[in-house]
């Protein structure tokens, strides 16, 4: 019987792994940072974690409508971790900074990027445009690790006139 139970105890004690995945929560600020208008970012509250999408030139436009674009070389979606908070120039800088550290960066594998691109009017003028972005089938490859998600909301970026 202590055989049979000292066997139990081995199994139940190696049996359970969680294995070192850690699965971000990806709970970000609602406002949308930017470095021109092709680098946004949002951060969480303490500013240590960053969802970044590098743009093009293309992809904020002035066509009134929602449009869709896949990640590729030029248009990419990052996931950073850092040991200290960023700066609001980290982004906007040629050669990056050695502070804070970068902890953790996952390059997504495949998204796409959803934007719905309304007018702001004032007084019947078009003063500038609204970005609302999403981002849809993100996937992030961390090892043999899969962190997957069907739909994000990124934020609503404005641009004036």
């Amino acid at each position: 019987m202590k055989k049979i139970l000292t066997l139990f105890l081995i199994i139940t004690l190696f049996s359970c792994n969680d294995g070192d995945l850690d699965v971000p929560s990806f709970d970000f600020e609602d406002t949308v940072n930017s470095c021109g208008e092709y680098v946004l970012y949002v951060e969480n509250s303490s500013g240590t974690e960053v969802l970044a999408i590098t743009l093009t030139n293309g992809e904020l436009g002035t066509t009134v409508g929602e449009e869709s674009y896949d990640t590729s070389t030029s248009l990419l979606v990052v996931y950073r971790i850092f040991d200290d908070e960023i700066s609001s120039s980290y982004f906007c800088q040629d050669i990056p900074p050695t502070t804070p550290e970068v902890i953790s960066s996952l390059d997504a594998e495949s998204a796409t990027i959803n934007i719905v691109t309304t007018e702001i009017i004032e007084d019947s003028v078009v003063t500038g445009y609204s970005y609302e972005i999403s981002i849809s089938d993100l996937l992030f490859m961390d090892g043999d690790d899969r962190i997957y998600y069907e739909s994000l909301d990124f934020g609503t970026f404005e641009v004036d006139l």
